[in-house]
């Protein structure tokens, strides 16, 4: 059925090659459950080496306070689910830059890192965190060569982070859609897929 799907809803399009701070939207039928509709931030990508980058908008279930101890909280913090590689440990994207020392900028606004002990007093201090820090279990990571390989596959649609709203405030099949929407005329036969369609 994967295979049925991708000849009525793939986009041959020839996808430049990803640079921290772009995104990858998975085509609709893509079979894999953590890359599933999902939104992928690149956070570093060398052709000579590997890639690193976090999903965006897949919810684990979690808040902050169940992973992190000491850490006061005065909303509920979401945890996302950045990938499958090192899925115990904490990353974080957030739009508070040089708040937090040795943070690394990876698209205007948009920052990765930083001191925890920072970001901890900043959290317990009350102050709002929806919008400015997502914190993710885990990161995606591509060895060299893989992902040029997904794209020339047409797993992935390469696009520039338009709004870091866009990433620090969507969520699951809603923040996929707003992006594939974002993608242009020629993919808005994604949006028809339908969902799980290989179970009918």
């Amino acid at each position: 059925m994967e295979n049925t799907l991708g000849d009525i809803f793939d986009v041959k399009i020839v996808q430049p090659d990803p640079r921290a701070g772009d995104l990858l939207v998975a085509v609709p039928f893509l079979g894999d459950s953590c890359f599933r509709r999902s939104v992928v931030c690149i956070i570093e990508h060398s052709a000579d080496g590997g890639t690193m980058g976090l999903v965006t908008n897949r919810l684990s279930g979690y808040t902050l306070d169940e992973l992190i101890e000491n850490v006061e909280t005065s909303e509920d913090v979401p945890v996302f689910v950045g990938g499958p590689v090192h899925n115990d440990r904490l990353y974080y994207l957030h739009t508070l830059g040089n708040l937090f020392p040795d943070s690394i900028e990876v698209a205007p606004g948009l920052f990765v890192g930083g001191d925890f002990e920072a970001v901890k007093s900043y959290i317990s201090s009350g102050c709002p965190v929806e919008g400015r820090i997502r914190f993710f279990v885990g990161y995606s990571g591509w060895s060299r060569g893989q992902l040029r390989r997904e794209l020339d596959n047409h797993d992935w649609a390469v696009t520039k982070l338009g709004c870091v709203d866009d990433i620090m405030l969507g969520r699951e099949d809603a923040a996929w859609r707003a992006q594939v929407a974002m993608l242009g005329e020629r993919y808005r036969l994604w949006l028809n897929c339908p969902d799980n369609a290989w179970l009918n």
